[in-house]
């Protein structure tokens, strides 16, 4: 689990808000209530300051602000209050209470009319739902959330939303790429409204989904600056002390590991931070078991686990477990080291087997079912009166079950075209949904979004991208000595190897030909890491094609490849009305082309605009010069290496925080 998603809900500053909404303004009272009205004010300012120094005093506070609110009928400032005590309860590590305490204040904030409010609570909902392991619920708070922001333009809180929308991509390796475009968006926000918290907890998410990659020292940086932030704003800094503890254990440097860890364990008890409390622990544990300290390490495992069990966080407990398994069976302790083994894998299989869909279907069901019964209920009782009069006047009996019948049909009408219309909608919607995943296969999502908009899409000039080209060399006699069959299923193999690795580094595929695939990055939003991203992009293409030649898929023919690379400005556009496609143009392609034709199997060749670009990234090897249109003569380097490159494109999501 990315730990550092509830976070945000602990950075937040809690806005009192004489005017943060047209619906619910904290100074919009009578002037004879202006004095209570401010005192509300003075209490919730001063119940949010206590919260990171003195909670009880904080909830006490809060307290006192909802009694003076609710004496003057002032809902927001009830709802102010319930927010705050939902926020120490969460830093306290009472998740249910803090829910309780939270659908509270959404619902005081949404009979106020206050979307603001609404968008703040949805989005810490959100956060403790996913600590509990509910991720699609947590995701549809997060959903509503942003819309609800959207629609008031609330830029703080359209941050918020993306960054734990990108905090949830960063559980999945295959998703890293949408974790760091929702991330890069709450930054670029938080940084327009000179937000600190917020891009405290960005850098907070970037340095995690390093550490997740596996490059620590790429994390150092974005954890080092988050905490020096948090430190500025008084903020909670266990979760970045708690990250760099973990950077420097991947690095083995278990003395500053520990010493961080440590750090993070004396805040966190001291703020009564429970959750990160068993990160401080954990960490603790799995630095002490690195450093063969094996005896100490099971002490802060159980410390942890002792914590998650109390806070009913299931995946904190999966760690502990497995901690212990793999400490006893290194000191041959195997009984124990058995025990331990065996709750893990019940918990492990908890967290990863239930069926959300299915389980939020039934829930629906069910109340589908109660709300069928209490109509029934409704005409039984409703039935009973009838009789009794229909006993007591003859006419009126007659009268009365000719308005059942009319009664009973109309129920009919409604039952089918409640059906009918529920089913409509299903299949309309299932369609919806296949139009749009065939028209984001087609063009770029925001080209996709553009087409959707106006109906038409505007060509577009780059200044600045990458063009990749690849084929496979002696092809067309390759196709001739064998089966169609094997030769199609072979381009379709490598294409769509391809396609994944161009994902990964934020490269946009633009087409194929024959055996010739181009893909281009910086576009359709510019960058100024695609010459970066397409050098890596290229390296993990050759590395692939080679690993397959050295052992290929049954039923796959080993080919070998070129690849180009070239830099410069482009017009992109959509041509044509029938079969259209996303395509770009101009000199910069053709001699993308020409960089590939000129190449050699296995190797990368660049031109002279991609090498100045990253000629202090990577070593490069001039090999001489080729003549194409026009009597122009093109200068043609290969690239020696890929780490060079890597590093410069970690660099770039660095300063994309940064600039």
């Amino acid at each position: 689990m990315i730990r550092i998603l509830w976070v945000a809900a602990f950075l937040l500053a809690i806005s009192l808000r004489g005017q943060d909404s047209s619906g619910g303004n904290v100074e919009n009272v009578p002037e004879s209530q202006e004095a209570d009205s401010i005192r509300v004010r003075e209490l919730l300012r001063t119940a949010n300051q206590l919260r990171f120094t003195d909670q009880d005093s904080s909830l006490a506070t809060s307290r006192r602000a909802i009694q003076l609110a609710e004496s003057i009928d002032l809902e927001i400032g009830r709802a102010e209050g319930f927010k705050i005590i939902g926020l120490v309860k969460n830093a306290q590590g009472l998740f249910d209470e803090a829910l309780d305490i939270w659908k509270l204040a959404l619902s005081t904030y949404q009979a106020a009319g206050d979307l603001r409010g609404v968008s703040n609570l949805q989005s810490n909902l959100g956060t403790i739902y996913y600590k509990l392991g509910d991720t699609p619920t947590a995701l549809d708070y997060f959903i509503k959330s942003l819309q609800n922001a959207e629609a008031v333009s609330d830029t703080l809180r359209m941050g918020t939303a993306y960054l734990n929308i990108g905090a949830m991509y960063g559980d999945n390796i295959t998703t890293f790429g949408q974790a760091q475009q929702n991330l890069h968006r709450s930054a670029l926000m938080f940084r327009a409204i000179d937000y600190p918290e917020g891009l405290a907890v960005a850098n907070l998410n970037f340095g995690e989904l390093f550490l997740k990659r596996g490059n620590p020292r790429a994390a150092i940086p974005h954890l080092t600056e988050a905490l020096e932030v948090l430190r500025e704003i008084n903020g909670n800094e266990a979760a970045a002390l708690n990250f760099l503890g973990d950077a420097y254990r991947q690095l083995g440097q278990y003395d500053a590991a520990e010493r961080f860890h440590g750090q993070a364990l004396e805040y966190a008890r001291s703020t009564d931070a429970r959750m990160e409390e068993a990160s401080a622990n954990l960490g603790l544990a799995e630095t002490l078991l690195a450093n063969r300290d094996d005896e100490e390490a099971i002490g802060y495992f159980r410390n942890a686990l002792d914590i998650s069990r109390s806070i009913g966080v299931l995946e904190m407990q999966e760690r502990a477990y497995d901690g212990l398994a793999r400490t006893y069976s290194r000191l041959e302790d195997y009984r124990n080291a058995y025990t331990y083994q065996q709750l893990y894998a019940g918990i492990h299989d908890s967290l990863r087997n239930v069926d959300y869909r299915e389980r939020l279907t039934n829930l629906n069901f069910r109340l589908d079912m109660k709300e069928k019964e209490n109509q029934i209920e409704m005409l039984n009782a409703q039935n009973d009166l009838n009789q009794v009069q229909i006993e007591r006047d003859a006419k009126a009996k007659q009268l009365l079950f000719i308005t059942l019948g009319l009664f009973g049909i109309i129920i009919a009408v409604f039952i089918f075209l409640y059906f009918y219309v529920r089913k409509s909608n299903r299949r309309l919607a299932f369609e919806q949904d296949r139009s749009e995943m065939i028209l984001l296969n087609i063009l770029p999502k925001e080209t996709a979004e553009e087409l959707k908009e106006h109906g038409y899409i505007k060509t577009k000039e780059f200044k600045q991208i990458t063009v990749l080209f690849t084929d496979f060399k002696m092809f067309s006699i390759i196709a001739e000595r064998i089966s169609a069959e094997m030769l199609v299923r072979s381009v379709d193999y490598y294409f769509k190897n391809f396609d994944a690795i161009i994902d990964r580094y934020n490269l946009e595929k633009i087409k194929t030909i024959g055996d010739a695939y181009m893909c281009a990055g910086g576009l359709p939003t510019a960058n100024t890491t695609h010459a970066g991203d397409a050098l890596n992009a290229a390296f993990a293409i050759r590395d692939f094609v080679e690993e397959t030649e050295l052992n290929p898929p049954k039923s796959i023919y080993p080919f070998k490849v070129r690849i180009g690379l070239n830099s410069g400005p482009v017009v992109a556009g959509v041509v044509g009305t029938k079969k259209f496609a996303y395509d770009i143009w101009g000199s910069t392609v053709n001699i993308a082309a020409r960089m590939e034709s000129n190449s050699e199997e296995g190797r990368i060749n660049v031109s002279e605009n991609t090498y100045q670009i990253l000629k202090d990234t990577c070593p490069f090897t001039f090999r001489g010069e080729i003549e194409v249109k026009n009597g122009q003569i093109l200068r043609m380097y290969y690239a020696d290496q890929e780490a060079g490159a890597r590093d410069s494109a970690e660099k770039s999501v660095s300063e994309a925080i940064k600039n």
